[in-house]
């Protein structure tokens, strides 16, 4: 593969994200009527009759798409690595967003999957609206409280721009701090057993609004400094890319 054709290939695979995030968020927060998400405190025919069979047709679509298209994600964080990689010597901080990427766009497809199963035999004679509870519950709970899978991801990365001293720099230090203050809003969802209303419930403000809204902030910097650096390479007046591709 020559160097233009790879720097192309950058490219389209950190366009992934911003991609998966806004179809993600169509599909899941407004097609899956997830703003916001049905009340823990539901039994479980009140979760059938006011949700899944209310909305039936949108959550089925929604989260059908939502089950694919969460797998973007790992290759935006595939990009992510790979450029943080260009500048480690050991490549520990890299390796570890890597396996956070990985399994949060996991999580985001495994999730989608359970829902949509809520959502295709909610109301079916024969199955208990508890069931149905329980395994929309259990979804909210693999999707919250494995935090520290993605966790894991912003540390890595926010770690590395910290203590990268390489010029010109791709992630500034304040993106690196605001990656491990976006992890530590986190630390709540452990206790989200214990809430079914309120800011701490999957669909209190901290929990939800909070949490993600976190969580989309540091997306969004870290894919403005990502193209940021993809430009930079593309427009070096002095380097060959193959020269610019090793900075």
């Amino acid at each position: 593969m020559d160097d233009r054709t790879t720097l192309k290939v950058q490219r389209w695979t950190a366009w992934t994200g911003p991609v998966m995030v806004v179809t993600y968020l169509i599909c899941w927060l407004i097609l899956g009527h997830n703003f916001p998400p049905p009340s823990p405190a539901f039994s479980g025919a009140e979760l059938v009759d006011n949700y899944y069979l209310k909305h039936r047709g949108d959550i089925l679509l929604g989260m059908s798409f939502s089950a694919w298209l969460g797998v973007l994600y790992t290759a935006w964080s595939v990009q992510l690595s790979e450029q943080m990689r260009r500048r480690e010597k050991m490549h520990v901080l890299s390796q570890l967003q890597l396996c956070g990427g990985i399994l949060t766009g996991w999580l985001l497809v495994m999730c989608a999957a359970f829902w949509v199963w809520c959502a295709r035999f909610a109301g079916t004679p024969g199955i208990d609206p508890e069931l149905i509870k329980a395994v929309h519950t259990l979804a909210w709970y693999v999707y919250d409280m494995t935090w520290t899978v993605t966790a894991i991801q912003l540390v890595g990365c926010g770690v590395f721009a910290i203590v990268d001293r390489k010029e010109p720099a791709i992630y500034p230090a304040w993106a690196g701090w605001l990656a491990l203050v976006t992890a530590a809003t986190f630390l709540p969802l452990t206790f989200l057993p214990y809430f079914e209303s309120g800011p701490f419930a999957y669909n209190g403000w901290f929990s939800f609004h909070i949490v993600f809204g976190t969580w989309g902030i540091w997306f969004t910097t870290y894919s403005y400094y990502m193209f940021k650096d993809l430009r930079r390479i593309n427009i070096s007046p002095t380097l060959g890319v193959a020269q610019a591709l090793g900075h």
